[in-house]
Parts: structure tokens; sequence; C-alpha cells
């Protein structure tokens, strides 16, 4: 049977795991951007501020400051995973497996979902919303995550569907993925932002479950096949803000012909999301930094004679 003309393609049936979705961004690329966020992360770094995105599967967070202890989600719960810790409920996120009910019979909305399905047709319906924004500023869509290289096909079905929109696109990963992936979305990837967390292999396992080698590999073989990579790298107190590691990132930088770098200062914005996911944070002892505490670390940058933007603007 001869399909219609107005069908939607098959390739818009493919869909993923998003956790949100942010409009008029203008720190993750050129112009006002909508950033997609991709459920999943092979990383655990220890300054991440979107814990609720490390996982592929849906979680429920729990939201203290809505919480009136009516004790409804852990009498409904059929796997007896919401504790009565007070002042307010924690899941136990090994027993839940995420049936919503809890979130569904919460009364003031203490119970959210972190992960939503969504086809490729309904995340575009979402970025072509901004389009008209796209045109007049030179913005599109940076997709995200986690690592939205966890999600291979998803993302590049994305990127082929944004394209032939004409959407400027942008990825931002951790390069810490099969070479494969990184190489099916070149052609449909207009903006590299890749991330550097430390230069030391060992402090780089330390920090976030692996050592560097991929990481770098991946970065090294992406410059021969495109230009359009800016680096970005968190700037952590004490983690990774050393002299030494900053100079080994510049070095690393020029060698590859890299020349733009966005610093981003160490926050702990996502600390409240460990709360709500029942986990521990580990940097509470950290204050976050101003753009005026990565004066140093612009000028080694700077010195090896590349462009410095703080905050991703």
């Amino acid at each position: 049977m001869k399909s219609s003309e107005n069908a939607i393609p098959e390739v818009q049936t493919i869909g993923g795991s998003v956790f949100d979705i942010q409009r008029f961004s203008l720190h993750d690329g050129p112009g006002i951007r909508t950033l997609v966020f991709l459920k999943g992360c092979p990383l655990r770094c220890t300054w991440c501020s979107n814990p609720e995105s490390q996982k592929f599967l849906r979680e429920i967070m729990c939201n203290a400051s809505k919480c009136i202890d009516c004790d409804t989600c852990s009498e409904i719960c059929p796997q007896n995973a919401i504790k009565k810790n007070r002042p307010f409920h924690r899941i136990d996120q090994e027993l839940c497996d995420a049936c919503g009910n809890c979130c569904e019979e919460c009364p003031t909305q203490a119970l959210q979902w972190s992960g939503k399905h969504m086809s490729v047709a309904e995340v575009l319906a979402e970025i072509e919303k901004d389009q008209e924004f796209y045109e007049n500023s030179g913005g599109g869509v940076t997709f995200s995550g986690g690592e939205p290289l966890s999600q291979p096909e998803f993302l590049k079905n994305l990127l082929i569907e944004c394209h032939s929109h004409g959407i400027h696109t942008a990825v931002e990963t951790c390069g810490f993925c099969r070479r494969e992936y990184l190489q099916g979305i070149i052609p449909f990837t207009d903006l590299f932002l890749y991330d550097l967390k430390h230069m030391d292999p060992v402090e780089h396992k330390k920090l976030t479950g692996y050592d560097n080698a991929r990481v770098l590999e991946n970065l090294e073989w992406l410059c021969k096949e495109t230009a359009n990579i800016i680096i970005r790298m968190p700037i952590v107190p004490r983690l990774n803000d050393s002299e030494s590691n900053l100079t080994a990132a510049a070095k690393l930088m020029d060698r590859l012909n890299i020349k733009e770098i966005h610093l981003l200062p160490y926050h702990n914005y996502g600390e409240s999301k460990y709360e709500m996911l029942g986990r521990d944070y580990s940097l509470k002892d950290l204050n976050t930094l101003s753009e005026q505490n990565l004066e140093a670390p612009k000028r080694i940058f700077e010195q090896h004679g590349l462009k410095v933007n703080i905050g991703g603007e």
C-alpha cells in the first residue's frame, strides 16, 4: 500500500527519554537557543548539577517544600518504596518501579517525574515553537544531558530533522562514547560543545568514575573531522582548578588548533535535587564561584592565544 504524502516520516516515530526542555538560553551556543536535555549519562561527575540526568530510567523526585505529610503516597505505593522520614517522605529508588501512582495521587504535586518518553516528532514540535527567535538571533537548538550520545539513534534523528527544517544544531558532549556515534552525527551538527573535566587520568577517574583516555582520543579524532568545536570546562575549587591542570588543557587546545573555551564557574544550585532524589551531595563545603573568581584561570588560557568566555556567554 502506497503511503500518503502527508504521512509523518517513519524516522519521527523513534523515541527517547527527555528530562527537560528549556527556552531562551543565551549561554549554550550562538543566539537564542532551546536546550533539550536527554536523560542518561555514563559519568558520575562529583559536581553534577543535574543528578536526575544520570540514570536512563525515569525517576520520582520528592519536593520537601510541598510535602504536607499526608501519607497518601506511602499508602498507595505497591512496592512500599516510600518511607515516612519526617518532615517529608523519602523514596527508596532501588524499590521504586516508577509506576507513577504516587505522582498522580499527591495532592500538592510534591512528587514529580524526572524523565519523559518523547518521539522525535514531539521534540521537534517543541523546538519549532521558537523558530522565529532562532531566525532573528542566529540561534537554534542545543542537545545536552546527561550525555546525549548515550541515546545515539534518538539524537541522530533529532539532528537530522532539525537540519531538514533549517535549524542550527549544537551538541554538548563529554566525549565518553563510542566513536561511531560521534561520526554518525557530524553531518548534522553545526557546533560541538566538548566538555573537559580534568587532564590527569587518575584524577579524572576519581571525579567522574572513568579515566579520560576515551575522552581525549575522541576529541583528537573529532578535531580532524570538523573545526566547529568549543571546549567547555567547569572550574571547581580544589578539584580541577590548579594551574598545572588548566595549563595542560590550554596546551592541548593549542596543539589541536581549538580556538575557544567556555569556563563554567562551579555552583551548588543542584544540591536540592540530590535531596529530592534521596541522595547525598558531597560538595556541601564548597562555595559557589563568581565570574570574578575565574579571572586567574581566564588569563592562563588567554596566554595561549585562546578566546575565553566565562559562563558560556
